[in-house]
């Protein structure tokens, strides 16, 4: 879920332009696994996008979590078929299998050309049957292909009017990874944070309805703030609350729901990127570090006027805490690029 707000979340965040820009058994890996859902039986997901050293970052946290989430195919522009997959989705989908958690493949409207996820993409989509029923199709085969066992929509930026076309889609993805995988293959999806019912259903989610053809729902809970606001914290606990709430609201029980976690941060004031991984920061952030037990969060106001904000290990507890308390299905981590699926332990 990826790419948000034309940025892209990646291994590759250096510390230097902050600071300048200034197989186990089965037995084994399930009480890993219990270990990564704080022991509640909290399912974990980890995503993850191809690239140098990602199938290591997947070997170590598949002994952890339920699921990895592969970031990999995209719509074409015309709605009608799918992009070249990134090389790697197959080796990381072994990976993941081999270490004891169940691999499925991300489906996006991310356009490069833009460098964000399209509308236009997702309408072009969504708006016709043949191309709902094509994709749908093409995507259990690719995963079949692929040898995960699940296909995630993360259709993002969406409009009102594309609402009835995505169910449609979530119903024809739905028979088809059945008919291609099997009836216990998942269709997940991700779905942009709103503090609201209309909220939802303005940018496309008819949640009720949805839940017809959708096993489960990571609400993607991060990007409160970022580059293109004021600075804030990327997903605070009373605000990640709110989105809770209102995809309950919604017509999604909480047995469904998966919190989505931030496994990064931004700065605010300098140049360079952005984004950067919870290591950065801390580097950059230094003495000045100060963490908020109400938001769950860290940030910084640096001499030179910058602002740091991010999430890190400690965030992902607190928020493994929250998933418990509200009786969420499990956690899901943006992304094992930048953060290391986290242990539960306090530290």
């Amino acid at each position: 879920m990826v790419r948000r707000s034309g940025l892209v979340v990646t291994g590759a965040v250096v510390v230097a332009l902050v600071l300048g820009g200034c197989a186990a058994g089965p037995d084994a890996g399930s009480a890993a696994r219990a270990g990564a859902g704080a022991g509640a039986g909290l399912a974990v997901e980890a995503y993850v996008e191809p690239g140098d050293g990602s199938v290591g970052l997947v070997s170590d946290a598949s002994r952890r979590a339920t699921t990895i989430g592969i970031d990999g195919v995209t719509v074409a522009d015309d709605g009608a078929g799918l992009n070249d997959l990134p090389v790697g989705v197959e080796a990381l989908a072994r990976t993941a299998t081999d270490g004891g958690a169940a691999p499925e493949l991300l489906v996006s409207n991310y356009s490069e050309s833009i460098g964000d996820f399209s509308p236009e993409v997702g309408t072009a989509l969504l708006s016709d049957a043949g191309n709902r029923s094509q994709v749908a199709s093409r995507l259990a085969e690719l995963a079949a292909e692929q040898h995960v066992r699940g296909v995630q929509i993360d259709l993002e930026s969406l409009r009102g009017r594309d609402r009835a076309g995505l169910v449609a889609f979530a119903g024809a993805l739905q028979t088809a990874v059945h008919d291609r995988l099997g009836k216990d293959a998942e269709v997940s999806m991700a779905v942009m944070a709103s503090t609201s019912v209309g909220g939802y259903r303005d940018t496309g989610y008819d949640l009720g309805a949805l839940a017809d053809h959708v096993d489960r729902f990571v609400l993607m809970t991060y990007d409160q703030h970022g580059p293109w606001s004021d600075p804030g914290t990327i997903g605070s606990l009373p605000w990640a609350k709110r989105v809770v709430a209102a995809a309950e609201r919604s017509g999604v029980p909480a047995d469904r729901i998966d919190l989505g976690i931030a496994g990064y941060g931004y700065v605010w004031g300098g140049s360079g990127d952005p984004q950067l991984s919870p290591d950065a920061a801390r580097a950059a952030a230094g003495s000045a570090a100060t963490w908020s037990a109400r938001t769950g969060e860290w940030s910084a106001t640096l001499d030179d006027g910058r602002e740091l904000h991010w999430s890190d290990a400690r965030s992902y507890r607190a928020r493994v805490a929250l998933a418990q308390h509200l009786g969420l299905h499990g956690v899901a981590l943006w992304s094992l690029n930048t953060l290391a699926l986290p242990g539960t332990e306090t530290t």
